[in-house]
């Protein structure tokens, strides 16, 4: 568990690199030609906004998959645990699942809903490439648009709700602790998605927390218990 969790302190470093190549992006951007130098290579603004969210999604449900992979034979029970055709992570398991009990009941109702927010927008960066049947996810391809979304009839914001009624229907709104009452940023996703980490990161502290202490705990018990003295039995007087 130790390996893993260290492993995976890289991992957050890129999470965070990539977050700050979204927040720098704009300012970088030629205004008049809607071109940046991505990396040594001049690529328009939209396709330099694409891979720097596809790599800020993907980083971050890496660290989540890392981690929750780390304790999860201390948080679920035997056979979702060592479950490597179909390993454990936040959302299905923490969140939608049954399989840890209180864990699952507290993550749900504490953040749920971001969390889900968050792997919706994931999987649609990730394997649509954020178009849905030619429509884009953001209200515009320029430097001018910078992180909006589009609130069209068909544009991303009416996708990542379709989304959530139809997948998470059993997460509500109001499965949340740090963050405001939705909808949240709809005129800049890198805010929308920041938000959501915050609730993500807390989630995750807590059962790593839980799942070091409750190691802890054992371990120490079984000590005392192993090393405590025997006490001789009383003489008679």
């Amino acid at each position: 568990m130790a390996d893993i969790l260290t492993s995976t302190c890289e991992l957050i470093d890129a999470r965070e690199y990539a977050r700050q190549l979204l927040d720098q992006l704009p300012s970088i951007t030629d205004a008049s030609t809607d071109l940046v130098d991505y990396h040594g290579i001049t690529i328009p603004f939209s396709t330099a906004r694409l891979l720097g969210f596809q790599s800020y999604l993907s980083t971050t449900w890496a660290v989540c998959d890392s981690i929750i992979s780390g304790i999860s034979l201390l948080l679920f029970n035997k056979t979702v645990g060592k479950d490597q055709k179909s390993p454990p992570n936040l959302l299905t398991v923490c969140v939608k699942g049954n399989a840890a009990h209180y864990n699952s009941f507290f993550v749900l109702k504490n953040y749920g809903w971001p969390i889900a927010v968050s792997y919706v927008i994931r999987n649609h960066f990730v394997h649509d490439g954020a178009s849905h049947f030619g429509y884009d996810f953001f209200a515009g391809r320029g430097k001018a648009d910078e992180y909006q979304i589009s609130l069209a009839s068909q544009g991303g914001w009416s996708f990542l709700e379709d989304q959530m009624n139809q997948k998470h229907r059993d997460v509500k709104k109001d499965y949340t602790r740090l963050t405001e009452t939705w909808p949240w940023h709809q005129d800049n996703l890198l805010k929308l998605l920041e938000l959501c980490n915050d609730e993500i990161d807390e989630a995750v502290t807590c059962l790593v927390g839980w799942s070091v202490g409750m190691a802890t705990l054992q371990a120490r018990y079984l000590l005392e218990r192993d090393f405590s003295p025997i006490l001789s039995p009383p003489t008679s007087p």
